[in-house]
């Protein structure tokens, strides 16, 4: 336990004593008894009312580079699945339970939790797990699931999960009989039928439509040889199903190969297959060049901040942690607008959506109001800027540079809730000093005050300068509307 997050503010001896092997352990686990470090002082399991904790599935929580896998729990998906962890500035605690029912331990870490996490304020994450999207893990799990001893394994783990809830349908029928009130889910839960026991190549066969799986139906050698031919061609499709990519068999390279973005550029390049080409390049990556040059030069720029990731969408992604300063050298950006007396802006148009930057128009910004599932709404600000130019996140004392920044014009009994959530700059190589913005970013701010119904214009002023190695263009802003009709 030597992560920061046991060690400061608080130093935590954690006190580890043997405890049952959880369910979900037991493939990793031979012994009956595990070391443990006891968290809630009782659990839901305790006979409390105590809420049952969550965990982040593991599979692709690593994909990006601002994740940290800290500690896993008592659960029931794997041993892996994740507990604690930081997702940029985001930090699961996945212990249920108030302070209150905390181990003394567990209140001092809990301290020490809140105080990392504050490291990474104004961080926000740079890959967003996409719901609904299958990863490669699964197909390698159903690869994995082929043998004989897998597929006996399965059944031990589906036979003792049959005990389990014939147990608790048991308990429930003695308190019926017992006159006891019972709650709706559990009368429920006794009209459901047994689970079926799997089938040994069910894992594997959803991976193919009926008549490809006429063909190995019933044949471990073949179904494994067919979805290891498949596996580094697979992307998503539909909800938490996956399909070959017919056009990276042609390239031979598969999407998690960044040789895949060169040889789809090169293709292009020899004017071969342009139309196919561009859709590749966009399905695996979040930019949207029109030319081919454009595509060479941000490759070129970029390469080695690159990152792939399959939770995120299977797009590989810049790092934009990559070579950026420290916290202490930030200033604030949005929402903290200086004195315009000081900075001539010249006034731009209205500025309606721009579907790409160009060498005439470096920045391009667009904006829109997203309704949040949890309630409330949040304005985001979508900002393009063309390879080779940037504008500027931070500046020293004194700098001719306009910082980027934003500034609301909200209807009235509309706020806004808090600072905005911003991106980090890069280092600029002119000066260490200073950090910038390129290519995608986008800033976030939360409204309150308003519902889909009654929310109408927001306005928002983007005031901006970008330069590029030769030159700076004058200090500008764009007006940015959006309206209940772009309300989602």
């Amino acid at each position: 336990m030597q992560h920061d997050l046991f060690q400061t503010p608080n130093q935590v001896t954690l006190t580890i004593a043997p405890q049952p092997t959880p369910a979900a352990y037991k493939n990793v686990v031979a012994d009956e008894t595990m070391p443990m470090w006891r968290v809630q002082t009782e659990g839901y399991k305790d006979g409390s009312k105590q809420l049952i904790g969550l965990v982040s599935r593991d599979r692709g929580f690593l994909d990006s580079p601002d994740t940290e896998w800290i500690s896993s729990g008592v659960n029931s998906k794997n041993p892996n699945a994740v507990a604690i962890g930081r997702h940029g500035n985001f930090l699961l605690w996945g212990f249920a339970a108030s302070p209150t029912y905390l181990t003394e331990e567990a209140k001092l870490v809990f301290i020490n939790a809140v105080h990392y996490i504050q490291r990474f304020d104004h961080q926000a994450p740079i890959a967003r797990k996409r719901n609904g999207t299958s990863l490669r893990a699964s197909v390698r799990s159903a690869i994995d699931s082929l043998s004989e001893n897998s597929y006996a394994r399965r059944l031990v783990r589906h036979n003792e999960f049959v005990a389990e809830d014939q147990e608790r349908h048991e308990k429930v029928r003695v308190r019926i009989a017992a006159g006891e009130q019972v709650s709706k889910s559990e009368r429920q839960m006794l009209d459901r039928p047994a689970p079926k026991p799997p089938g040994r190549f069910d894992s594997a066969r959803r991976y193919f439509t009926a008549e490809q799986w006429q063909s190995v139906a019933g044949d471990e050698v073949a179904i494994r040889k067919e979805l290891l031919k498949r596996l580094p061609f697979m992307r998503p499709h539909g909800w938490y199903e996956m399909v070959v990519d017919e056009d990276l068999v042609k390239l031979g390279v598969g999407n998690n190969d960044i040789t895949m973005l060169d040889k789809a550029i090169a293709t292009w390049a020899a004017g071969d297959d342009k139309l196919v080409m561009r859709d590749v390049l966009m399905r695996y990556t979040d930019q949207s060049f029109a030319t081919v040059s454009e595509w060479q030069n941000w490759l070129a720029s970029n390469r080695s901040r690159l990152f792939y990731t399959e939770a995120g969408g299977f797009k590989w992604l810049l790092n934009t942690l990559a070579d950026a300063p420290s916290a202490a050298s930030k200033r604030p950006l949005l929402g903290a607008i200086a004195s315009k007396a000081a900075r001539p802006i010249r006034k731009a148009a209205l500025a309606a959506p721009v579907k790409a930057p160009s060498a005439a128009n470096p920045l391009v910004a667009s904006m829109r109001i997203d309704a949040l599932a949890a309630g409330g709404h949040v304005v985001v600000i979508d900002v393009s800027i063309f390879t080779g130019w940037h504008a500027y996140d931070a500046v020293t004392e004194g700098s001719p540079y306009i910082v980027l920044q934003s500034s609301l014009d909200l209807p009235a009994g509309v706020k806004q809730v808090g600072a905005w959530q911003r991106p980090e700059g890069v280092a600029y190589a002119a000066d260490p000093n200073v950090t910038v913005f390129e290519g995608e970013v986008s800033f976030r701010c939360k409204l309150s005050g308003c519902t889909s119904e009654t929310l109408s214009e927001v306005g928002c002023e983007l005031s901006f300068q970008v330069c590029n190695e030769n030159m700076c263009q004058r200090p500008t802003s764009l007006q940015l509307k959006a309206g209940p009709a772009m309300v989602r």
